[in-house]
């Protein structure tokens, strides 16, 4: 007859899934993706309108800023970017 040898089972608390979250490269890639959207965002928004009209800030900046954010966010996070196109 086999005998089966047992190992003690060692469980460990890993962190929270927000700070596995947080310190993942996926999601830095993703933030730093969505502030340089938004830095071009603003800027395409800055030298097509701003320009001209001396404003550096209103509601069309914002939404270019969110803009180009989507487009950072989309790029990082598409299913071709995963590799799964």
């Amino acid at each position: 007859m086999k005998t089966y040898n047992f190992q003690k089972l060692e469980l460990t608390q890993k962190n929270n899934w927000l700070k596995r979250t947080i310190n993942s490269a996926h999601f830095k890639k993703t933030v730093s993706y969505a502030l340089i959207g938004a830095i071009a965002g603003y800027a395409l928004f800055y030298f097509s309108e701003g320009m001209q009209a001396h404003i550096l800030w209103n509601d069309e900046a914002m939404k270019s800023m969110f803009i180009g954010m989507g487009f950072g966010i989309f790029i990082t996070n598409s299913p071709c970017a995963r590799g799964k196109c």
